[in-house]
């Protein structure tokens, strides 16, 4: 009767917090979230000039065209001028030829949702601003910041194979020639440019090229499934990266080998190629998840007749470490494998190499995880049967040690020194129970580098595994009529498996009287925490915790057998 009491308070429980989260932190009602999209899609958000600086009591120092450019005055998603559709193998991009921004870049081997709806792919800059704007700045003249190109081939470029350059080209009213080059690789998510500048006008110019980029950022928070949108630079071999929106302007000065904006699982990044110290300069914007970004290219004088040449690349594509290593300037990087990083590199190989032989990720995981629990056998078998021991131990001086308790009732010093001479006698350590936490912690560092693999490796995106979907999301069995809540048949299952595991694993209360009484009730009900806890995290990392929890339990008939001839069973 206990044991079904027990379980029926551990379920109820379980779903009356799921049920609370669920209705006091989930997502803002849908006719919310619609009216603050329209909120935003109606807010023009502009780069801030020099008077919106002083307004704020502060200098930016792109004030001066000696000092740094000024500020870009306005960037938004509409287009400007013709759209040139750019089709390859990879992807499939479209670009304004006023400013020759990007304004849309399809990922053709990417869905946008694991059922694919409409065969969807992922946009890079869907329902966000486009990519980045390169400004030209020229002492003493009027340059358009959407500079007009034109382009004299047809509107739609295909790139089947190898490669192929699209020029746009302007002159200016003084003579001033720009090209804005685009190099395509059909085979390749990086986008080689040149601009170029000739000078003709009969006098020597001033120049300074501008990158400026608004971008979208919000942090992943704690539920797991969410997409995170962060604005990332690598400057002098540091990482930077930043998923809200800044209090104020940041500098990051150095050498800065990229920077631009990531998804959880996608990139968008502007590679200058100075190998010099320069400067991105990273603002708030009055819209809540917009920043913008700011790079300068060094000043540039430019005798008539002569020209100047800047180059750099574009990484437009997944975030996944076979793309990026081959790349170079550390782009790798980008791929966030969190504090464990050297177990989590090494282990995302072998599953990935698992993965060759099995075809199917779920199964690749629990593989894995039985390889997992195999190395720690030993240790985790002999710190159980070393706890098993202690118990046993425990559990024949208990007599004596009631007798002790009884007997220095009034004198706590006294019981306690008695007590110690009895454990030293019959050879109790205790703070050996402690020893069966031991595997757990081991296997920690093991759990969080499995966690960041789940969250970041591309790979698993979309891979399905029995009534799961997708194994880097939280899995959905169904709705919960009338709640709207999702029902989550894997998080239940890996709670269940743990309170098993803690109900064939008793720890002996004789050494700590009601208090350790009291803690092994509450431990009972710790499994409901972690339901709590995984709800909301990638199935994936479900799935291991949950073949881990039974293997436990295998772990444990196997001891309890193997200690039962110490209590002469």
């Amino acid at each position: 009767m206990d044991n079904k009491l027990n379980w029926i308070i551990f379920l109820v429980i379980a779903f009356v917090i799921i049920l609370g989260q669920a209705y006091f932190f989930n997502d803002p009602p849908k006719e919310i979230q619609e009216q603050a999209d329209v909120a935003q899609e109606a807010s023009e958000e502009t780069f801030s000039t020099s008077t919106s600086d002083s307004e704020s009591g502060s200098t930016s120092q792109f004030d001066s065209f000696d000092a740094e450019p000024a500020s870009i005055s306005e960037i938004n998603a509409a287009p400007k001028g013709t759209l040139i559709t750019v089709d390859t193998p990879l992807y499939k991009g479209v670009i304004d030829t006023a400013g020759a921004r990007i304004l849309s870049w399809e990922l053709k081997a990417y869905k946008a949702s694991v059922n694919g709806d409409g065969g969807e792919l992922v946009n890079l800059f869907n329902d966000s601003q486009p990519g980045f704007n390169t400004l030209l700045q020229v002492e003493g003249l009027e340059i358009p910041e959407f500079i007009p190109y034109q382009y004299d081939g047809g509107s739609n470029v295909s790139v089947s194979e190898g490669t192929k350059e699209i020029t746009f080209q302007w002159v200016s009213p003084e003579g001033i020639t720009i090209k804005n080059i685009y190099e395509i690789d059909s085979s390749s998510y990086l986008v080689k440019q040149r601009f170029e500048i000739s000078n003709s006008s009969g006098d020597s110019i001033r120049e300074r090229v501008v990158i400026g980029w608004l971008g979208q950022v919000k942090g992943e928070g704690m539920r797991g499934g969410g997409e995170s949108q962060t604005f990332i630079a690598m400057v002098s071999d540091s990482v930077e990266r930043v998923d809200s929106d800044p209090d104020e302007t940041t500098t990051y000065k150095g050498v800065v080998n990229w920077f631009g904006f990531s998804e959880k699982y996608f990139m968008s990044t502007f590679l200058p190629e100075t190998g010099a110290e320069t400067v991105v300069e990273l603002e708030p914007t009055k819209e809540e998840g917009l920043i913008k970004a700011r790079f300068a290219y060094p000043i540039s004088t430019i005798p008539s007749g002569k020209s100047s040449l800047r180059t750099w690349e574009v990484y437009l594509g997944p975030l996944e470490s076979s793309f990026l290593k081959p790349i170079g300037y550390g782009l790798d990087k980008a791929v966030n494998f969190g504090w464990f990083g050297f177990l989590a590199k090494p282990m995302l190989q072998f599953l990935e190499w698992l993965n060759r032989y099995f075809h199917n990720y779920g199964i690749s995981i629990i593989v894995i995880t039985v390889i997992i629990r195999v190395l720690f056998f030993p240790l985790t078998v002999k710190s159980m049967v070393s706890m098993k021991k202690l118990q046993i131990k425990t559990e024949k001086v208990k007599p004596e040690m009631d007798a002790l308790k009884e007997k220095y009732k009034d004198d706590k010093s006294k019981q306690n020194s008695e007590l110690m001479a009895l454990y030293s006698k019959h050879g109790i350590n205790p703070l050996g129970q402690l020893g069966g936490c031991l595997p757990l912690l081991i296997q920690f560092p093991v759990f969080i580098a499995i966690y960041d693999i789940l969250r970041h490796s591309i790979d698993l995106r979309h891979s399905s595994f029995l009534w799961i979907q997708d194994l880097s999301q939280p899995e959905t069995l169904f709705d919960i009529p009338y709640v709207g809540i999702p029902f989550r048949l894997l998080p239940l299952l890996m709670g269940v498996a743990w309170f098993l595991s803690q109900k064939m694993t008793p720890m002996s209360t004789a050494m700590g009287g009601e208090n350790m009484k009291l803690q092994m009730k509450l431990m009972q009900y710790m499994p409901i925490f972690f339901i709590y806890l995984f709800w909301n995290l990638p199935s994936g990392l479900v799935l291991y915790w949950t073949v881990s929890n039974v293997l436990s339990i295998v772990q444990q008939i196997y001891v309890n057998r193997k200690v039962s001839a110490l209590k002469g069973v």
